[in-house]
């Protein structure tokens, strides 16, 4: 069974007028199939899908005619950063010119206002998607872009340029990020109207709710501007060795809310963005990684420190396995108690990791070394007076009376 389309004027038939003959024979009807669903003919629903298929098709053939050529032009040119734009562009492109196919194709169909409206607001959705997609992925690539570079630039010996711009890097990709997913989301409920509703009564309430959200979001409002103004003024870096709350560690990662310090035992230590702009903290590596330390020795009165200071040179220029860097060795007596003389080795690194290693074997060594000198490590001593009439132990100094003891044991 077959009717006649309502759409057979508009392609086969021809009025009598323009054809110029009176009483000319009708075109023969078009068979379509009968029925309806969901508001349209089977004719369109047959046609929308041929059109969806269609496009897909022909926008991944465009996009790969497209990319093939860009890709060519990239490769003559020496700046990265349109390498990243061909990258970023694989994929969304695609979708972009599917969405630009099926919205030129509709006229042809005839649909209802209803239907023709509902895919036109699934095409702008998959559009804005794609928009939001292609910016993302830029951002990504970009900064994976620039931190290679600035990695070549640390390698070169500017650290303390390189891992400021490693953070700026980090907060204001996040930044990005975080507008461009607000700002699409934005846009695809913008395109509803029960949400362009809701929209219209917050603003007419715009007074009492702006008060309620304000005071319900000021920490988290806080925590975010505290993280942009961290990655401005940079009280820490990307890579700097810190001591927060008694751990010493690595600045690991920086985020708009919090900051990850690699603590040295693998530990990760989250902190809040704003401990770090309202409390003190160390930060080792501020201006330059490198940094002293010191390794303290007890020893012997008679100890020969000459000796010592001889022996340390030695460790440094021989026994350091690279880890000196060559421009601070000294040591110096600190400290006097009344058995013991304290030593003190400073000795100079590139970091604070290869201090750490440094100071231990320096203190390794010297100990080695006092071991084998004969006074090398501290005596205790005992003095006694005796008198004739006077018990040996009632002749011993005030506080020693129990080395007396065991002196005449």
């Amino acid at each position: 069974m077959v009717r006649t389309s309502s759409l057979q004027s508009l392609l086969f038939a021809l009025p009598t007028e323009a054809s110029g003959v009176e009483g000319a024979a009708p075109p023969l009807p078009v068979p379509v199939p009968e029925g309806s669903w969901g508001g349209l003919e089977l004719w369109q629903w047959a046609g929308l899908g041929v059109l969806v298929a269609g496009a897909w098709l022909l926008g991944r053939g465009v996009e790969w005619l497209v990319m093939r050529l860009v890709d060519r032009a990239t490769s003559m040119t020496k700046s990265g950063w349109d390498d990243q734009l061909a990258a970023s562009a694989r994929g969304p492109v695609r979708y972009l010119l599917f969405v630009v196919l099926v919205a030129s194709g509709l006229w042809a169909l005839k649909l209802p206002p209803v239907a023709k409206h509902g895919v036109e607001l699934v095409a702008r959705s998959v559009g804005l998607a794609a928009v939001g997609w292609f910016l993302l992925r830029f951002v990504k690539l970009a900064a994976g872009f620039v931190e290679q570079t600035v990695a070549r630039e640390e390698q070169g010996g500017n650290v303390a340029r390189a891992r400021g711009l490693r953070t700026q890097l980090s907060v204001l990709r996040r930044v990005i990020e975080v507008a461009v997913v607000l700002i699409c989301a934005s846009l695809l409920l913008l395109q509803f109207e029960a949400v362009r509703n809701v929209g219209v009564s917050l603003l007419a309430s715009a007074g009492i709710a702006g008060l309620f959200i304000g005071l319900a979001a000021q920490k988290s409002i806080s925590t975010l501007l505290a993280g942009i103004q961290l990655s401005i003024t940079q009280p820490i870096r990307i890579g700097d060795t810190v001591i927060v709350e008694n751990e010493w560690g690595w600045v690991e990662e920086i985020t708009l809310t919090y900051v990850v310090v690699k603590v040295w035992d693998l530990r990760r230590l989250v902190i809040p963005m704003g401990h770090f702009l309202e409390k003190p903290f160390q930060n080792w590596s501020k201006v330059s990684p490198e940094i002293m330390g010191t390794a303290e020795l007890y020893v012997d009165f008679r100890t020969d420190v000459p000796s010592v200071r001889a022996e340390l040179k030695r460790v440094l220029e021989q026994e350091s396995n690279g880890l000196w860097d060559g421009k601070v060795q000294a040591l110096q007596v600190t400290d006097l108690s009344e058995r013991t003389m304290k030593l003190r080795a400073l000795v100079s690194a590139s970091d604070s990791g290869k201090a750490f290693e440094l100071r231990c074997i320096v203190r390794e060594k010297l100990m080695a070394f006092l071991r084998g000198q004969p006074h090398g490590l501290p005596m205790v001593r005992t003095e006694a007076s005796l008198a004739e009439s006077d018990s040996p132990l009632a002749a011993v100094r005030p506080g020693l009376g129990a080395l007396a003891v065991r002196s005449g044991d």
